[in-house]
């Protein structure tokens, strides 16, 4: 039986005659030490000159696979370490697996992504298609056309210098932030789990909102760390509740969401910002401020982060991009003090020795030249838009209660029927093609969980497929209520 052949692969014959010897050693169609065809042989079947059949045995014996035996001829190897070439299996032997040792993991995913669903309600998704990637694209041509191949080098760990002014500036003009490092991570999930690895070690309790934003918990669980619930009323974290946890337990850091809360989009208010920020004092807490989408506030002006007025320098401020611009730009701020700055830098070299040049080179032309606010003022309207859309089309079915909040890209949403249960709802909704987020996936404490509330995301799809999906859930909610209690 011929076993060897040439596959037209576009590589060079030898190279594809070597590939087939391997196979078939692979495949355990030859055994250490079993001897191999003659070089006229290969040559006479296979039609090639003997030349780049020798060039072909070269490159196997190099590589280990092949022995040549002076007056034998050309062998297998005898130590290769190719389970199916030590004894021939039977056709119905099942092959040994190797087992790895997990000592970690991440959160468990059973289902496809968000946007693989045709009507995605996902509460933090931007709308892709309102990117203006034309204007983007002559900016990043720009830093490919006359590229600075210092920068692309490796160093600069903390991000390209222009980017970090810019974004310098943008702090201090939009957010009133001023005497911190800027730090470009790949994301505000990395910035996380930065910061979790330098301030935690096993056994330290983060105190956190009791609905929250699952990716942080996972980071600080991940560090070792145990959660504490804090509880939450109608506007935002208990200060009060707060401090009873602080002084029975033994919190290092705490973590909040204060505008547009996550998942509640309720914004936290000055008052008790500061009974927050007094308690951090006090105790010598750090604090994480995730500002995840302060520019989209439609009322009025944001309330400044709390970084802004922040005397101890406890303040661990975190921000995105993938809000305005698109997830996958990967861009995500630390502002924090020097001193934290330099360690978050040198942790960050086990990670990555380089943050993406190319899209940070881009950006920082973008800002610079003024299309960055011009996206963001005019995708500001369009979110401001379809939330009035959101409201107005769920105050249209006498099925759920909400609160509109002053800005997000959510709503947070109460089923009035408390026999629906909002896991079973989502579960059902993603096969008519639905993605939403339910109450279950936030609970820091799962006994909490009352599956009376859906997180509502209205920024990523027009208004009329936006419509279009509430109806067909609504529509859900309607015809299948006894199966969803």
């Amino acid at each position: 039986m011929k076993i060897f052949s040439l596959v037209d692969n576009g590589t060079p014959k030898y190279l594809q005659l070597a590939e087939s010897v391997k196979q078939n050693i692979r495949k355990g169609n030859l055994l250490p030490g079993d001897t191999l065809p003659s070089v006229k042989s290969f040559s006479d079947d296979l039609h090639v000159n003997r030349h780049t059949i020798m060039k072909a045995f070269a490159e196997l014996i190099a590589e280990g696979w092949v022995e040549s035996k002076q007056r034998v001829g050309y062998k297998v190897g005898g130590n290769i370490p190719i389970e199916g070439s030590q004894k021939p299996l039977k056709s119905d032997a099942k092959q040994p697996k190797f087992k790895y040792r997990l000592v970690r993991s991440g959160p468990f995913i059973d289902y496809p992504p968000a946007t693989q669903y045709e009507y995605n309600f996902s509460g933090g998704q931007p709308d892709l298609f309102k990117f203006p990637f034309n204007e983007f694209k002559q900016h990043m041509s720009a830093t490919l056309t006359r590229p600075n191949l210092e920068q692309l080098s490796y160093g600069e760990i903390m991000g390209v210098p222009e980017l970090r002014q810019q974004i310098e500036n943008y702090l201090r003009k939009s957010r009133a932030i001023t005497n911190r490092e800027v730090i470009i991570t790949n994301g505000s999930q990395e910035a996380l789990f930065i910061i979790a690895q330098l301030l935690l070690q096993m056994g330290d309790q983060v105190a956190v909102e009791a609905l929250g934003y699952p990716p942080a918990m996972a980071v600080f669980n991940n560090a070792g760390a145990d959660l504490v619930a804090i509880k939450q009323d109608q506007m935002g974290i208990i200060p009060e509740d707060l401090e009873q946890k602080i002084q029975s337990g033994s919190i290092k850091l705490i973590y909040l969401t204060p505008l547009h809360q996550y998942p509640t989009t309720v914004t936290l208010p000055i008052a008790r910002r500061m009974a927050v920020y007094q308690l951090a004092a006090k105790y010598s807490i750090p604090i994480v401020e995730d500002d995840y989408d302060h520019e989209f506030h439609y009322r009025c002006q944001p309330l400044a982060p709390m970084a802004s007025n922040d005397p101890q320098q406890l303040v661990i401020y975190l921000s995105t991009f993938s809000k305005i611009m698109f997830p996958g730009a990967r861009i995500g701020i630390l502002a924090v003090n020097k001193t934290l700055a330099k360690a978050v830098a040198e942790y960050r070299m086990i990670i990555s020795h380089k943050g993406n040049a190319l899209m940070q080179l881009a950006l920082a032309k973008w800002m610079q030249e003024g299309g960055f606010e011009r996206h963001l003022k005019r995708i500001t309207r369009i979110y401001m838009a379809r939330r009035e859309n959101a409201i107005k089309c769920l105050e249209q079915h006498n099925l759920f209660d909400f609160i509109c909040p002053d800005g997000g890209m959510a709503l947070w949403v109460k089923l009035k029927s408390t026999s629906i249960n909002t896991s079973k709802l989502a579960a059902l909704a993603r096969h008519k093609g639905i993605y939403i987020q339910h109450e279950k996936q936030y609970h820091t404490v799962p006994q909490s969980n009352r599956n009376h509330y859906l997180r509502i995301g209205f920024a990523s799809m027009p208004e009329t497929k936006f419509n279009e999906g509430l109806s067909i859930l609504v529509k859900l909610i309607n015809t299948k209520a006894q199966s969803l209690s």
